[in-house]
């Protein structure tokens, strides 16, 4: 197969690149025994463990790599794989297969697709992501336990822009350093680790083509512009001088960002905006704080209850919640209350079967409807507090009889933890507005919370009624519609008229030509991937 001309996909990391193609295709790993000998069932249960042993000490060694590179937040993913694959529930999965005559590789990779299908189906980009890295985890320990080699770019020797289907976050920590000028993949999204990984290491990406790039042998030269999410294939000489002025032009871009890491988000008129950071767990708060983060607009708390089998306790949640409250101080920090149901599986909680799901039974329907899953969060929540500018606030909000709902359940905690002696901090209390219902009921919620951050994702996708998963969609996927800007426009107007404040936590807090409009609707808050703080601070400061 030839590819020709401009190949378009997801804009995943900023900066320019021209250079030659390397075609990565590890394929599918495909082990070629299913099944096993019987009476040999110990045996293979322990060669699945003794492969879980042999990958653990490489995936910390890649940690400790990065963090030596002083790439910390690449460092956390790879602590997270290591415990995947020391989770006891997926050891008791496999081992569960094994006795009942599946072989060990077979049934480490089933048990994982099973949970990488679990945060595939999750509305949330974020957490949809992560199925890559179970699937990477799992075939690294299937790979260990055949004793076989799976294509690696360790052999990589000539920097070049590398062509994948997919690239694991094992795939983009072995390109040896200085080899990869740039990432094209297939597949992926902004959220996916080759994404977050490209931009922290400031390597160009463009994800998501849609094209076999595999089969792209004959291309000799790529040219990527990470920044608006095109590659060119063999591209002529009026793209590669265009290329080039591109690259001068962001180099001192570049070094002219490196002052807004340390400044405060104001306008040239003295306006306050606080640029913030959105965050997936506690690990990742000092990366965010180097990049300038003023404070967490959204902390995303399912991650803690969806990478498991079992709830997680009160102290279990209070000593993420209250670890990342340390990390940050004063700075507030804003909490979402669990966000899932509908179409994913929650431990110990029975969900029924629902046709569109993403507007079922989620959220804080589900949290109200449940209490005995909510409490312990808000338990966790203000004990936290008493660690740092804690904030919480509740998704999929429609109604204030909603909020009042939420509210009474905190004080009942509130009242349970000053019984018992427990220490706790006080919290402001917001609401996410991602429902139109929200937006236009904005001014009688006001009334009930201390401040709005809008979910821009949820909001277009709710309000455009476009499914922001559909790729024939993506057309419906901008937060620049007017109806969307006007709701957001009702928001901040209630939120200024009852003195409370009103931020954005969706994509488009992030976009340079939204920024300017946002600020002007009354936006007082923009929360964001790490990387994006400066560049924002430096809009917000032109304004």
């Amino acid at each position: 197969m030839e590819l020709k001309g401009k190949l378009t996909g997801v804009a995943a990391s900023e900066g320019v690149a021209v250079g030659p193609v390397f075609v990565h295709s590890p394929g599918e790993f495909k082990p070629e025994r299913e099944t096993i000998v019987p009476g040999t069932e110990e045996e293979e249960v322990q060669s699945f463990d003794n492969a879980v042993e042999s990958v653990v000490p490489k995936l910390s060694e890649t940690a400790e790599k990065m963090r030596d590179n002083g790439n910390d937040n690449e460092a956390a993913i790879f602590d997270a794989h290591i415990e995947l694959a020391q989770d006891p529930e997926l050891a008791e999965g496999v081992a569960e297969r094994v006795r009942n005559g599946e072989s060990p590789e077979s049934a480490v990779l089933a048990v994982g697709e099973e949970y990488a299908q679990m945060f595939a189906g999750m509305e949330d980009s974020y957490m949809a992501a992560r199925a890559d890295d179970v699937r990477d985890v799992v075939r690294q320990i299937a790979v260990e336990i055949t004793g076989d080699t799976f294509a690696s770019l360790e052999a990589l020797q000539e920097p070049s822009v590398i062509l994948s289907r997919s690239l694991a976050p094992s795939d983009t920590a072995r390109v040896p350093k200085g080899m990869a000028l740039g990432f094209v993949t297939a597949e992926g999204s902004k959220t996916s680790h080759v994404s977050i990984m490209a931009r922290s290491m400031g390597i160009p990406a463009v994800v998501g083509v849609g094209v076999n790039l595999e089969e792209a042998l004959d291309v000799e030269t790529v040219a990527i512009n990470g920044g608006e999410g095109y590659a060119i294939a063999d591209p002529d000489d009026e793209a590669l001088e265009d290329i080039q002025r591109l690259k001068e032009r962001l180099e001192e871009e570049r070094a002219a960002l490196e002052e807004y890491k340390s400044v405060e988000g104001r306008t040239s008129d003295g306006r306050r905006v606080e640029i913030s950071a959105n965050l997936g767990s506690a690990d990742e708060a000092k990366e965010a704080l180097d990049w300038g983060a003023e404070g967490v607009g959204l902390f995303r708390t399912e991650f803690l209850f969806m990478e498991r089998d079992e709830l997680p306790t009160e102290q279990e949640q209070y000593e993420v919640y209250s670890s990342a409250a340390e990390a940050f101080g004063e700075k507030p920090l804003v909490f979402r209350t669990l966000d899932v149901g509908g179409d994913k599986d929650l431990p110990g909680v029975e969900q029924p079967e629902e046709e569109n799901p993403f507007l079922g039974w989620r959220g804080i329907r589900m949290c109200l409807d449940v209490p005995e899953l909510f409490k312990p969060q808000l338990r966790a929540l203000l004990r936290a507090a008493a660690h740092g500018n804690v904030k919480m606030m509740f998704p999929m909000i429609v109604n204030s009889e909603e909020v009042r709902s939420a509210r009474s359940l905190l004080d009942e905690c509130r009242g349970e933890l000053k019984k018992e002696g427990v220490e706790f901090g006080s919290v402001d209390v917001g609401v996410m507005v991602e429902t139109p219902a929200a937006a236009l009921c904005a001014a009688e919620i006001a009334r009930e919370v201390d401040f709005f951050s809008v979910g821009t994702n949820d909001l277009v996708q709710y309000t455009l009624a476009a499914d922001r998963g559909n790729e024939r969609l993506r057309h419906f996927q901008g937060a620049d519609h007017p109806a969307v800007l006007k709701l957001i426009g009702m928001t901040c107007k209630a939120a200024e008229e009852a003195g409370i404040w009103a931020g954005v936590c969706g994509e488009a807090a992030a976009d340079p030509e939204l920024i300017p409009r946002l600020v002007e609707l009354g936006v007082k808050e923009l929360s964001m991937s790490a990387p994006s703080i400066p560049k924002a601070k430096k809009v917000v400061s032109e304004i």
